[in-house]
């Protein structure tokens, strides 16, 4: 139990919203829980993400939000941020200072900037996420005599291919990253990676894993044995590049023994290209958090599939794999280096394949010979994953921001 004599003022600052930033809307629920007073500085995107926003913003009524516009909308705003930045890429790392370096990865940053410059609140923490807040972060924490936290979530210089964009990533995190008073990591392999290519951070460092809140998962319900098989897959978006492409042609092989349902922002050209024609895909429309964490009692096997195409892919941790644990599922994964490790210490249901038509198909054979033992196994599995609920990993962040 915490004792708290002052409520601590915080201002959270992210280049996306609420709805598209899982870790940010937690760490706002935290701090709502706790009485302490909250401002949130983040975008209105143009896209499905606002009208979610919207609504998670009504169960903060003590919470000051300032949204900035990333749409056409005002068209001089939009124009102006965007050449700069387009500009400014042309530059070599090397010779950009820390604002046109940060405004080079993320034209939002300079948005951030300017309307930070217009704040003189104080606050007892700033906290940034996505690598365009790090910077106007930084810099506003430093002015306002505030400490400052980081949440670095992924690996963001093994995001990308681009030998100029990595670089500029890695000079703008050496700039920020030692300036914070603690960093947040989503995953043990990204805090590993992180701290070897910048060994002079300070020692403050967290890890937690993109872990949710245990009152939003549902006990699984008994299941008809003579109902296909459900799996699911989640993201903001439904696209090339994530793996379906490749298991999409061998679920409709087995169309009459398995769903596979897909939840996000459909691409008209992926489902033109890949699911046109095909049995036993179910696509679902971007859903709100609660309700995509209900929805996954109705199913039976949540989809870790995402092509290792970056060092980032590799060492992340995302969000549906650990809410699939959450939630109970059995899980069937590709062999990336975080799936494996964290599945090894989970050890409570799950097979991998690579991506060969040939080690796919087996396991899908596999799953459906076992589908009354994957959903027996259900309850256990859900009560197992309650070691992996938001709350007993918030406890470190909370212990950090009260020091």
């Amino acid at each position: 139990m915490y004792i708290i004599k002052l409520a601590l003022r915080i201002l959270f600052i992210t280049t996306t919203n609420l709805a598209s930033n899982p870790r940010l809307l937690k760490e706002l629920r935290l701090a709502n829980k706790h009485g302490f007073h909250s401002t949130v500085i983040q975008f209105t995107l143009g896209n499905w993400s606002d009208i979610i926003t919207n609504e998670l913003k009504k169960g903060f009524q003590n919470v000051l939000f300032i949204d900035l516009s990333a749409t056409r909308k005002p068209f001089f705003q939009w124009i102006s941020s965007s050449m700069i930045s387009k500009l400014l890429n042309l530059f070599s790392a090397k010779i950009l200072k820390n604002l046109f370096l940060s405004v080079a990865i993320n034209k939002r940053s300079l948005l951030l900037f300017k309307k930070l410059k217009t704040i003189h609140s104080r606050y007892d923490w700033v906290i940034a996420h996505n690598p365009g807040a790090f910077y106007p972060a930084a810099d506003f924490a430093k002015f306002t005599n505030s400490r400052l936290g980081i949440d670095v979530e992924d690996f963001h210089p093994g995001e990308t291919n681009n030998l100029g964009t990595q670089t500029k990533l890695k000079k703008l995190m050496s700039q920020t990253l030692p300036k914070s008073n603690y960093c947040s990591f989503a995953s043990p392999l990204i805090e590993i990676y992180t701290r070897d290519l910048f060994p002079y951070l300070k020692s403050n460092h967290l890890i937690i894993i993109n872990a949710f809140e245990r009152e939003e998962f549902l006990l699984p319900l008994a299941k008809n044995d003579l109902n296909p098989l459900q799996l699911v897959w989640f993201s903001q978006n439904i696209d090339e590049g994530r793996g379906l492409e490749i298991f999409i042609p061998m679920i409709n092989q087995f169309s009459d023994k398995i769903n596979l349902h897909l939840i996000g922002k459909l691409s008209s050209t992926f489902n033109e290209k890949y699911l046109k024609n095909k049995n036993g895909i179910i696509v679902h429309p971007p859903m709100s958090q609660l309700d995509l964490h209900r929805f996954l009692s109705n199913c039976d096997i949540g989809l870790a599939i995402d092509m290792p195409n970056n060092l980032n892919r590799e060492l992340a941790l995302t969000n549906k794999i650990v809410a699939y644990v959450q939630a109970g599922l059995f899980i069937l994964a590709t062999p990336t280096k975080a799936h494996q490790l964290f599945l090894y210490d989970f050890d409570s249901g799950y097979r991998t394949t690579d991506y060969s038509s040939s080690s796919i198909l087996t396991c899908l054979n596999q799953l459906i010979k076992e589908k009354a033992i994957i959903r027996a196994d259900q309850p256990g599995r859900f009560h197992n994953g309650r070691n992996y609920d938001w709350e007993l990993f918030s406890d470190k962040l909370l212990d950090v921001w009260l020091q």
